[in-house]
């Protein structure tokens, strides 16, 4: 991975792995077995170059400080100045081994009813930006560091599916719970911070400074999704409604940044012999106050949607699809909770378009 050109906030950086997994399903009496496991050797090659300033000094600090003229010009190179910035690389190659597994039990309870419960522990080895980034990031609005410490996040999870089925009515029903020991986050600073850094340490260009860390975490929450189809004309009329729900903290209580909000999800829509389809859909999404160290909370709003769509074929080789859609119709100002700029740039407005897709 590299990053060249103006906002080269990270030097190149490599990352080589050999997966080697195994995957057996079974069906027994009672139930159904998946299990598949993976281990991982992962090797992660970059660098992380420190900028320090140099401050003028007199002479008897001088020789004090440094033991001397020979030990000051080893350290810059044999350059005289004192003013300035002198950056010391330090580079990595780290090896890491991980392993993971995962296990699900699945029964029909009878022909409208499944139901599996699933357990998994998962390692995930920390990417090459979290490790290594060190510089200013636009796109996040971020002076991003990151950390060569970082240790790979281990997951405990467990989650309960319930699925349903009959007579054109649907439903399907998620709880989940994660435990991540070790888990990689982007921690802003506060407002205190940043004023003592303008103050002592420059403001590194105005932006927020920003360090990946690592802290034991919970994940918990639910996705609900219910539906009805019925025959309308030459096609189907389908009805659904959808929920989700996750909330997260750390080991000590305190909220983990940036989390999705609740939403509920309305939609409608027609569709005949997969050639046509109109769809209206309506995303509710709650305030999320839940927020983390020097985040800012994030109004509810509503977004609806519509798209249509008309498939047009020709010779019997040549499909031409067509799709007219209308976003945001309801004009909200909306923020997404989970952008870095969220309280810079808002979700877009109202916006309508078409678009043809030919295949063959």
């Amino acid at each position: 991975m590299a990053i060249i050109g103006a906002e080269a906030y990270m030097a190149p950086a490599s990352s080589e792995e050999i997966m080697l997994g195994y995957y057996v399903s079974r069906e027994f009496d009672l139930f159904h077995v998946d299990f598949g496991f993976r281990h991982d050797r992962i090797s992660k090659k970059g660098s992380m170059a420190h900028s320090e300033e140099h401050e003028e000094h007199d002479e008897d600090e001088h020789d004090e400080d440094h033991d001397g003229d020979d030990h000051h010009d080893e350290d810059h190179d044999g350059d005289d100045h004192h003013d300035g910035e002198h950056a010391e690389v330090e580079y990595f190659d780290q090896d890491i081994n991980n392993t993971s597994f995962a296990l699900s039990f699945g029964r029909e309870i009878n022909d409208m009813l499944d139901v599996s419960l699933g357990i998994a522990r998962v390692e995930r080895a920390p990417s090459v930006v979290e490790l290594y980034m060190n510089g200013p990031h636009l796109a996040t609005g971020r002076f991003e560091e990151g950390n060569p410490n970082l240790e790979s996040e281990v997951s405990k999870n467990i989650d309960l599916s319930f699925n349903y089925e009959h007579d054109g009515f649907y439903g399907v029903l998620n709880f989940f719970r994660n435990d991540v020991d070790d888990y990689i986050y982007l921690l802003d600073e506060t407002e205190e911070e940043h004023e003592e850094h303008e103050e002592h340490e420059g403001d590194h260009g105005g932006l927020i400074l920003a360090e990946y860390l690592q802290r034991d975490a919970e994940f918990r929450g639910y996705e609900l999704e219910v539906g009805k189809t019925v025959d309308f004309a030459r096609g189907n009329l389908t009805f659904s409604f959808g929920r989700d729900d996750i909330s997260g903290e750390f080991s000590d209580g305190s909220n983990i940044p940036r989390m999705v909000a609740a939403r509920n999800i309305y939609s409608i829509s027609y569709s005949e012999n997969e050639n046509f389809e109109v769809k209206l859909k309506l995303k509710d999404v709650d305030k999320q106050d839940d927020v983390g160290v020097n985040e800012t909370s994030t109004d509810d709003y509503q977004m609806l949607d519509f798209k249509l769509t008309k498939i047009f074929t020709f010779d019997s080789k040549i499909n031409l699809k067509v799709s007219i859609f209308g976003n945001n119709l309801l004009d909200e100002v909306a923020r997404n909770h989970t952008s870095f700029v969220k309280d810079q740039v808002p979700l877009p407005g109202r916006n309508y378009g078409i678009k043809f897709n030919v295949g063959i």
